[in-house]
């Protein structure tokens, strides 16, 4: 495949009645649709389509017509409605052929796990003979890349990449990284560098009002907000046309920098719970958390980055009022006072924390999260936050809007920044 064409554009080929019917979010066409603008590939449509031959067999002649790539997620089971191998092979008129070591790897993965392989497994080391195998190190579906005659009224010999990859994200995102992307660097025309600026504690509004006129007046790089939930990006791309090309981007991320200050809390990949690891690994500390109305969603998110049990210690769920009084020494007269929804109950349970669980830093959090504040006249979304240490106690309060869910994942952010905030 590496004298094939070049590849401009792209279509990405979601398949699954699962996703049509909303049983399953579709985080591929995310994923890859961020991926391919990366690599200065354009990609105009996002396609979800059900587990029916015919109609996805068509979808892929049409797309493969309009684009130089299709990218294909889902439908490369061993069940009978994984059919997506197949429909790709009858739309570039290929026959598919047993590809033996997809299908020693696939047995070799069932060794691995000590189960014998279901003989409808065989069904997934079928590929076009003359595709490209790519390894799938996760899972126990290859993926694929072929070229596909393609004819459109422009050009009639117009061909296209078919690229299928599983559709759990834990197997395709691999994959793609993996051996998909450095193919893809090789095959397109365009060379693009692309930098994040993340911001936590300012809304998307007023983020982008104080870069407007950056916005207006973009031709190289380009400037694009995203808002999350409780956060803010911004990415910059530059469009490399050579070599020694300057770069443009640094210049632009240093007046990022003057405009948001201490709101910027990472200019790159990493996640806040990322930064606050790292700073913490960094400086050789420990962490604990004593959690109310989160419920160990803050220690729950933070072991979801590698290396979390060098740092974190423990937490302690203390949701009734009588865990905070005997295991984090809140006092009889701040609960029956103050309320557990207070500053004074968060500062306790912070440095309650941190003597029970001897650790160098102890964040609480309690609030209401709500749907109703059941009997209390302290309204839904108010939490207060401390973190303790050896050089005392500090306390937040914020006020959150949205539902329950919303309201503890926010609360969960603002934990973390306030340690990326004392430790910086």
């Amino acid at each position: 495949m590496n004298s094939a064409p070049t590849i401009r554009t792209a279509e990405i080929l979601c398949v699954g009645t699962e996703l049509l019917m909303g049983q399953v979010i579709n985080s591929n066409a995310n994923f890859l649709a961020s991926e391919l603008v990366s690599l200065g590939i354009s990609s105009y449509r996002q396609i979800v389509i059900g587990d029916n031959l015919q109609r996805l067999r068509e979808q892929i002649v049409t797309s493969a017509s309009r684009a130089d790539l299709v990218v294909l997620t889902g439908g490369l089971g061993p069940t009978s409605d994984d059919i997506t191998m197949e429909a790709a092979a009858e739309a570039a008129g290929k026959k598919l052929e047993l590809h033996n070591e997809s299908y020693d790897n696939i047995k070799h993965y069932y060794q691995r796990i000590c189960r014998n392989m279901p003989q409808s497994n065989k069904k997934q080391a079928m590929l076009p003979s003359d595709a490209t195998a790519l390894i799938n190190k996760n899972g126990t579906a290859p993926g694929a890349m072929f070229l596909c005659n393609a004819p459109n009224l422009d050009d009639p010999e117009h061909m296209a990449y078919l690229i299928l990859l599983p559709g759990p994200p834990s197997e395709m995102r691999p994959m793609f990284m993996d051996q998909v992307r450095p193919f893809l660097e090789k095959h397109n025309s365009a060379r693009f560098r692309t930098e994040f600026i993340r911001l936590y504690g300012i809304g998307e509004s007023a983020a982008e009002e104080r870069v407007k006129d950056l916005i207006d007046s973009q031709t190289n790089p380009t400037i694009a907000p995203y808002a999350s939930e409780g956060e803010c990006l911004f990415r910059i791309t530059q469009r490399i046309e050579s070599e020694d090309e300057e770069d443009r981007i640094r210049p632009l991320v240093e007046i990022f920098k003057d405009r948001f200050g201490d709101y910027i809390y990472e200019v790159g990949q990493r996640s806040l719970k990322e930064v606050v690891f790292d700073l913490l690994f960094e400086k050789g500390m420990t962490l604990s958390f004593a959690e109310s109305c989160t419920a160990g969603m803050a220690s729950s998110e933070f072991v979801d980055v590698p290396g979390s049990s060098k740092v974190l210690m423990g937490s302690i769920v203390a949701y009734d009022n009588r865990i905070k009084e005997q295991l984090l020494g809140v006092t009889k007269e701040v609960l029956v006072d103050m309320g557990s929804v207070s500053r004074e109950c968060a500062e306790q349970m912070a440095v309650g924390c941190r003597d029970l669980l001897k650790t160098d830093m102890a964040v609480s959090i309690t609030g209401i999260a709500g749907p109703t504040a059941y009997g209390t006249n302290k309204p839904v979304g108010l939490v207060y936050l401390a973190l303790a240490d050896k050089d005392g106690t500090d306390v937040s309060e914020i006020n959150l809007s949205g539902n329950r869910m919303r309201v503890r994942r926010v609360s969960v952010l603002h934990a973390f920044n306030m340690i990326r905030k004392r430790l910086q």
